[in-house]
């Protein structure tokens, strides 16, 4: 699996917070860890999925599609130090029957993509698959990537 070059570009992406590293996630060489990489896009895309269910917070998110992680690929770029805020980028590549797929990129304050996460989300029950609602199908449609948009 290897990244494309749409998802290294800020502009792209329809939904963007910005986050903090802690002095815990970094290594004697102040080099941010590759496990506090996977919690800062696990933070992203759970505000994401939040913000595409309409849940203001965790009592309330997957009440109507129960949403399962099936599968996350992440691609490392480049360094990152502490201290740093980055700001992470997501959206959606593509809305499947049951599932769909998200990317999201981290950049540093100087603009440069430093990671890239490439996740699969699955609706289902009690081990087995389930069609995506409609209203959640209608809400991710709205947070799909412009992959076709001119770079700036």
């Amino acid at each position: 699996m290897r990244h494309e070059q749409f998802q290294t570009e800020l502009f792209r992406y329809p939904f963007q917070i910005e986050l903090a590293t802690r002095y815990g996630d970094c290594d004697v060489m102040g080099h941010i860890n590759n496990v506090a990489f996977a919690r800062l896009f696990e933070e992203s895309r759970i505000q994401f999925n939040m913000a595409i269910h309409g849940a203001s917070d965790l009592r309330h998110f997957g009440q109507r599609d129960r949403i399962m992680l099936v599968a996350t690929h992440l691609f490392y770029l480049r360094e990152l130090h502490y201290p740093s805020t980055v700001t992470v980028g997501v959206g959606i590549m593509r809305i499947g029957t049951s599932s769909y797929t998200l990317s999201a990129a981290m950049f540093r304050d100087d603009g440069q993509c430093v990671a890239i996460n490439q996740s699969t989300l699955a609706s289902g029950e009690n081990g087995k698959s389930m069609p995506l609602s409609q209203a959640l199908k209608d809400a991710a449609a709205r947070m799909v990537m412009d992959v076709a948009a001119p770079v700036s």
